[in-house]
């Protein structure tokens, strides 16, 4: 009988308090993850300044964010509760008393009275729940590929800059996101001072272009005709395109650097499977 309530009072009550606080950790730990992994992806999609040769017209489509923007989705996609619509932008107010998902809030002191609150802790000291960016620090940068492939790169990028052509190659996105816990009031997690850390990479592409003017822009840089695209050289066409034998020299013949992004071969205009198309 005293064994039975020394192993009670001693083993099986605290882990049965002790379990739920340990499983919602992981809950934390997953999502500092998923975090992390979200912000190196919209990083590669979301463009934090102009890339070059951007063309200064309409019709050109840049989806542009900061960095400050970026981490402001992190609670609404991760720490939220569920059954919320998620949004790219959102007029509601956010809340960290109260939107936040069951399995991110603990009882963290002792005392029946004690409500549940964020086991995210807050990076100021004084809280304020009515900021995204309270409970959580991100950070994200853009850098060269590290090693041989990125001096082969720039070795070609090098040798065809002449023309004008240039790419972003600060394309390498690694992200951090760092997460503190609050302690809970059992010893010895009452020193605990756990932070959940996590880290993302991802490579994309500095090809990426803002509409078909962009790509034209792109693409004129590497024809090596573009150069001879200038009044003199097509006035000289002009000149030839009076002989009997310069017709095809003429400008509106011979179109030199001219660059069509939007154009598609035959076969991918016909219906298929009609007569030579499939058929």
């Amino acid at each position: 009988m005293v064994e039975s309530v020394v192993g009670l009072s001693y083993v099986i009550v605290p882990l049965l308090i002790l379990l739920p606080f340990m499983s919602k950790l992981t809950g934390i730990q997953h999502r500092a993850e998923q975090a992390s992994h979200y912000s190196a992806w919209e990083r590669t999609v979301w463009k934090n300044r102009q890339p070059s040769q951007l063309p200064r017209r309409s019709g050109i489509y840049l989806a542009r964010k900061s960095e400050a923007d970026l981490a402001r989705q992190i609670p609404w996609r991760f720490y939220q509760q569920d059954g919320n619509q998620i949004a790219s932008s959102t007029n509601e107010q956010w809340d960290w008393s109260e939107h936040v998902h069951p399995l991110v809030e603990h009882q963290v002191q002792q005392g029946a009275a004690q409500d549940l609150q964020p086991l995210v802790k807050s990076n100021q000291d004084n809280p304020n729940n009515s900021d995204e960016l309270d409970r959580f620090t991100r950070s994200s940068n853009g850098s060269r590929l590290p090693g041989v492939l990125n001096g082969a790169t720039s070795t070609a990028l090098g040798v065809i800059s002449f023309m004008g052509f240039s790419l972003e190659r600060d394309q390498f996105y690694r992200t951090n996101v760092s997460t503190q816990v609050e302690n809970f009031y059992i010893e010895p997690f009452d020193e605990l001072d756990l932070n959940f850390n996590s880290q993302s990479a991802l490579l994309a592409s500095g090809w990426n272009a803002a509409g078909p003017y962009h790509v034209k822009n792109r693409t004129r840089k590497l024809v090596l005709t573009n150069v001879m695209d200038n009044g003199v050289i097509r006035t000289a066409q002009r000149l030839m395109g009076i002989l009997p034998f310069g017709k095809d020299l003429r400008p509106s013949s011979l179109k030199l650097g001219h660059v069509s992004p939007d154009v598609l071969p035959a076969n991918r205009l016909c219906t298929y499977g009609t007569a030579n198309c499939g058929g």
